[in-house]
């Protein structure tokens, strides 16, 4: 006899329209083998935001990050170009670079076990003794790259070189942000904070993407944003949520004076795990990474860049709500779901999907689960 597991897998089918859909199974939250597919089919073959130009400013500079359980570096180049490649000697599978950014001290890239060295185009430059070794070859040997393009000043990155480029299929949500600022890759991080989340990513990415569960959930957010303003659009790889907000309430006092439009929250989300969010009040704004680290587990950063990378009164109130009310609220949320996910008595929920598309409509999170869906079924037995 079929475990439910497999039932689950092997006979998933998901409804293409939002008003009469149901999620994805359950088991998708948890199963390991669901996970592998998706970092096979998704994080290897989807564009992932890693940082900020201005985060590697100078030749040499350089951030790591992992896709999952894949370690790549982003390099800033003398001619001041951006470069991304794995982040993996070719000898011993060290990682070329172990903290988290800095400066590279020569013009090679040196691996602190063996000291193989490489150049900025990701060639082998050298390896200790290897005139010794008998048929090898330095000219054969490469760091395998990574697709990259800068959008917004954020570079984004993706394993598959073949991708289809980002920005076209992203531009009128990055039109819409640029109208309100239109300097951002001129800005600069100002401050950070991770949450580790004991839950899978599409449940944080499904939190993220309705605001169903802002009146019972998040009484100082439905205090800033008068949610009968609020209103949320999905297209292609990409959604756009947001309302007007108040300018005296709980979560942050706004600046008196602002007009309606400057008055307006914004999350811009971009498949498969970034958004990027504007609290009005201030000019800054922040990215929000939820990158998936293991099948229930995922790596929550909340990184807001400025003009100048200083918070002023209005930014550090709102990091203050983030860092301290409102994320810690998701979190709590979305931990508690993963535990019921495992329940036998759940199997999938339907989707609240009304024909206004009104503030409580949860069509993104569809959007979201027909995209993991479309980017597996060719791999799904039985599908």
């Amino acid at each position: 006899m079929s475990s439910r597991r497999d039932i689950n897998i092997l006979q998933i089918d998901f409804d293409t329209n939002p008003e009469t859909a149901s999620t994805l199974p359950s088991t998708t939250y948890y199963d390991h083998h669901w996970f592998e597919l998706e970092k096979r089919h998704i994080f290897r073959q989807s564009w992932r935001c890693v940082g900020h130009v201005n985060d590697i400013p100078d030749d040499g500079d350089y951030l790591t990050v992992s896709i999952v359980d894949h370690p790549v570096f982003v390099l800033r180049c003398e001619d001041g170009s951006i470069r991304a490649f794995h982040n993996v000697c070719k000898h011993r599978a060290h990682p070329l670079f172990t903290e988290s950014r800095g400066r590279l001290k020569s013009k090679l890239i040196t691996c602190p076990y063996h000291a193989w060295a490489y150049d900025r185009s990701g060639l082998l430059h050298s390896a200790p003794h290897c005139e010794s070794i008998r048929g090898f070859d330095k000219s054969a040997i490469q760091l395998d790259a990574l697709k990259v393009e800068s959008i917004m000043g954020f570079i984004f990155v993706n394993h598959n070189l073949d991708a289809d480029p980002l920005a076209p299929q992203i531009s009128p949500g990055v039109e819409r942000l640029t109208r309100r600022l239109p300097d951002l890759e001129n800005f600069h991080l100002a401050e950070s904070v991770t949450f580790d989340i004991a839950a899978n990513w599409k449940n944080v990415g499904d939190n993220l993407l309705e605001c169903y569960h802002c009146q019972p959930a998040h009484r100082a957010f439905v205090d800033l944003v008068d949610m009968d303003t609020y209103s949320v659009e999905a297209s292609g790889i990409w959604s756009w949520q947001g309302g007007i907000c108040r300018t005296e309430n709980s979560a942050y006092n706004l600046p008196a004076g602002l007009t309606e439009s400057e008055r307006e929250f914004v999350t811009f989300y971009v498949w498969p795990d970034v958004a990027f969010i504007l609290f009005p009040g201030s000019r800054a704004i922040a990215s929000f990474v939820f990158g998936a680290t293991a099948t229930e587990s995922t790596h929550q950063v909340f990184s807001v860049y400025t003009p100048d990378g200083e918070l002023d009164q209005t930014s550090r109130e709102i990091y203050r709500y983030f860092s301290e009310v409102l994320g810690p609220e998701d979190v709590a949320l979305v931990e508690n779901v993963q535990k019921g996910l495992h329940s036998t008595s759940y199997h999938r929920g339907r989707f609240f999907v009304d024909p206004a598309r009104s503030y409580y409509s949860e069509h993104a999170v569809h959007q979201l689960h027909g995209l993991v869906f479309d980017h597996l079924r060719n791999f799904i037995p039985g599908s």
